[in-house]
């Protein structure tokens, strides 16, 4: 069954503790996080989730490029956002970043944020 981001999938990146802390993106009491990954390179991927409210885009930092906001999608575990030309999918402590015609790239929290 396909649903929305479900709260144990942002829930269990949180856990793991691979939230980065940040500026507050809005008032006093922004539900949003950040959340570094660790990619090949030596480079790194960062998403903004809004935790306070699952149905909402995330906005996603890719290595080697620009931000980008992409809106959830239908999943049946842990998360997916995209936009038809790229997307972000994860579960656990591994997220896979594709963008069209690039080969995906899969990121992983660094040993530091366990």
């Amino acid at each position: 069954m396909n649903r929305l981001l479900p709260r144990d999938g942002i829930a269990a990146l949180l856990a793991a503790g691979l939230v980065v802390p940040a500026a507050p993106t809005r008032a006093a009491s922004s539900t949003i996080r950040h959340v570094a990954f660790a990619c090949p390179a030596g480079r790194t991927l960062t998403v903004a989730f809004d935790i306070g409210n699952l149905e909402a885009p995330a906005v996603v930092h890719p290595p080697g490029g620009p931000a980008v906001t992409l809106p959830v999608q239908p999943h049946a575990d842990g998360i997916r956002y995209g936009d038809g030309r790229r997307e972000l999918r994860g579960k656990g402590r591994v997220v896979t970043w594709s963008d069209a015609g690039k080969p995906p790239v899969t990121c992983a929290e660094t040993p530091a944020d366990r």
